[in-house]
């Protein structure tokens, strides 16, 4: 049943209407007569989603706001036509949207972002019906059309039909990088291992890359999980593999120079052992980390030629494939079973061995007697959609549901230590678009090969910012481009084809904190550090110079407000300066995670962390945390690799406490 009023859904189509009306003028006509909201298709999405993504207060919120904006004393409160949205006309409807998205209020751009990100990522990404027809203007292909590439290993899942209790050695919580390598070096070693996993499991048949269908099925929230403040996108993946899944392949080490923070400031001197290093190369063969497979695509190459011309180095990423098919859907899931994350790898290792997998399983809480780890309560999903209680005894449990739910989880079962989702680092990203002459497609080829390091270490401490390159369809470029009216953006749609990104990644040194809320569902409070947000603005001065001597012919900034950059048209000093004056205020700039970390931090005492550095929890015994909110720090790379080495090396131990 739809959970807004009348009142509140005509305000949502008016708001949705503003976004992606009609538009006259040089566009190309498919774009130009491109009116999603003309049927009940975007507006029943758009509900779901919101729906889905917010909690009972944000709904409360949502709902209040929505009446208010019905009301035409509320619009007069803030400068508008006193009338009811709805009734406004486009132009009128636009100015209101303009003055909430580019206001001084931080309150009034959370509102603009959260309708302006889901309303367009679903009006660009998801066909109405059949083929998008804005898509044949841009020559984006859509959903690859095929069922399958070579054949996938088989993993067979355990089928829950009613309440029941399962028995195991050792309960692990979650299939990605952590849970999927832990899983695999207990059942090797001999241990009877249940894993659950929150998602389902898709065959690579069913993984299309279908950009909406599969953001809503393969990530947390079904793609809409975020900041308390929605300042931040956060993609987390919740589907069989995890992270593993839905990641763009990057594999590289974790720097030297973090490992050894690690043993000098958190007391984990396992990092800088030899057997660590055993543990990364190990993960490093299994996963088939090489650099063969890390073909150039177009945008990738356009950040190559700017770094070199400024003689930024520029450094390959290890990817963990195995016959790629260059197809860029990578943040997807894989369909030709090229790439080897723990679905192709430590799953069917661990199955090999004995384990037992249960998918759509919701951990409700972890059971506890005298301060040691018994099992778990779940509640399982049948696939004919009703849910059944399990109860799940067991000697050990492994925790690597993510560094967002991990502390969930674990507050809901009544752990309370204060490091317990506190410390939590989120890679904070932000992108820069330019339009180039020459075709980029930014949804062809591999989609992650170079970075460009140059600006890691801007405070001699080992923090700063990456320079990399984004696998980016439609929806999410629709959703992240500036807005200032419909035709604008339209304006921006038509030339996608022709946009190439840069892709800021900064390595937090301030973090935030996961907490739950009434109902037990994780909040992620999280605001960008002033200390970080200088090493941000730096990468995006530092990107917008790679850009242009690329041969950029227009240049934006970040910014909901965007400034641009028309090449040959003043000097680029000049508009670097007014990028820098504009800062990065929180809902002000496209901010995006797909990498979280440290939520429950590996620490020598439990002042400075969670997790003991054997993996045990510092407040249950035989509970262990072996995925990403173990890691001490943020990682400053893509912390895929850092993650599976953190599980086999942690899982040696754990083998002995068991």
């Amino acid at each position: 049943m739809a959970f807004l009023t009348e009142t509140e859904r005509r305000a949502l189509r008016a708001i949705a209407q503003t976004l992606t009306a009609p538009a006259n003028g040089d566009l190309p006509q498919p774009l130009a007569a491109f009116d999603p909201v003309s049927t009940t298709a975007l507006l029943d999405e758009l509900e779901q989603g919101l729906e889905f993504a917010t909690d009972e207060a944000a709904k409360r919120e949502l709902k209040l706001l929505l009446n208010a904006f019905e009301q035409g004393w509320f619009q007069r409160l803030f400068g508008a036509a006193g009338r009811p949205f709805s009734q406004m006309s486009q132009a009128e409807r636009e100015a209101v949207l303009r003055s909430w998205g580019f206001s001084g209020l931080a309150l009034r751009r959370k509102v603009f972002q959260a309708f302006k990100r889901l309303t367009l990522f679903i009006a660009y990404g998801n066909p109405p019906q059949g083929a998008h027809p804005v898509w044949s203007v841009i020559h984006y292909p859509g959903a690859l059309n095929h069922a399958g590439g070579s054949a996938r290993p088989t993993l067979k899942t355990t089928d829950i039909t009613g309440e029941t209790t399962l028995t195991a050695d050792v309960l692990v919580i979650g299939s990605g990088a952590g849970g999927g390598v832990a899983a695999a070096e207990l059942a090797a070693a001999g241990f009877d291992v249940l894993i659950v996993e929150k998602g389902d499991y898709y065959p690579d048949a069913e993984l299309t890359g279908d950009e909406v269908k599969s953001t809503q099925t393969l990530f947390d929230k079904r793609g809409a999980l975020a900041t308390k403040d929605t300042t931040m996108m956060i993609l987390a993946g919740s589907t069989l593999g995890g992270g593993t899944t839905v990641n763009w392949s990057g594999s590289l080490r974790t720097p030297e120079n973090v490992l050894q923070e690690w043993a000098r400031d958190y007391g984990f001197e396992g990092a800088v052992t030899p057997e660590y290093q055993a543990s990364m190369d190990a993960v490093s063969r299994r996963v088939n980390v090489n650099t063969d497979e890390c073909a150039l695509n177009p945008n990738t190459a356009l950040l190559v030629k700017g770094a070199e011309a400024l003689s930024y180095p520029v450094e390959v990423i290890p990817r963990n494939v195995k016959g790629c098919e260059d197809c860029g859907y990578c943040g997807y899931g894989c369909s030709f079973g090229a790439k080897q994350g723990t679905l192709r790898t430590f799953l069917p290792d661990a199955v090999a061995h004995g384990a037992r997998i249960v998918v759509r399983a919701e951990v409700r809480h972890i059971t506890h007697e005298h301060g040691m780890a018994t099992g778990a309560v779940l509640d399982v999903t049948d696939r004919q959609g009703s849910t059944h209680r399990v109860t799940v005894k067991a000697k050990a449990v492994v925790m690597a549901a993510g560094t967002i739910n991990t502390p969930a989880i674990l507050r809901r079962s009544g752990l309370t230590h204060h490091n317990i989702g506190a410390h939590v680092h989120l890679h904070p990203t932000t992108v820069i678009f330019s339009i180039f002459d020459e075709p980029v497609r930014t949804w062809q080829g591999a989609s992650l090969t170079r970075v460009v390091k140059s600006f890691n270490n801007q405070d001699g401490k080992g923090y700063g910012v990456v320079i990399e390159t984004a696998p980016a369809h439609p929806g999410l470029t629709a959703a992240v481009m500036p807005w200032r009216s419909a035709a604008d953006h339209k304006r921006l749609v038509a030339q996608m084809e022709h946009v190439g990104n840069l892709i800021i990644i900064n390595r937090d040194f301030h973090g935030g904190r996961v907490s739950i809320d009434r109902h037990g569902q994780p909040v992620v409070e999280y605001q960008l550090h002033p200390y970080d947000r200088a090493h941000l603005q730096k990468g995006v001065l530092e990107a917008i110079k790679i850009h242009h001597a690329a041969g950029a012919r227009q240049i934006f900034s970040p910014h909901n407000d965007a400034t641009s950059y028309q090449a040959g048209n003043g000097r680029l000093e000049d508009f670097l300066q007014r990028v820098e004056a504009k800062g990065l205020k929180p809902n002000d700039f496209a901010l995006l995670c797909a990498h979280q970390m440290s939520s429950c931090r590996i620490a020598a005492s439990p002042q400075l962390g969670a997790t003991r550095p054997d993996g045990q929890l510092w407040e249950l015994k035989n509970c262990f945390v072996v995925d990403g909110s173990a890691l001490p720090t943020a990682t400053g790379v893509n912390p895929m690799l850092s993650i599976l080495t953190l599980a086999h090396y942690l899982s040696q131990g754990v083998k002995e406490m068991i």
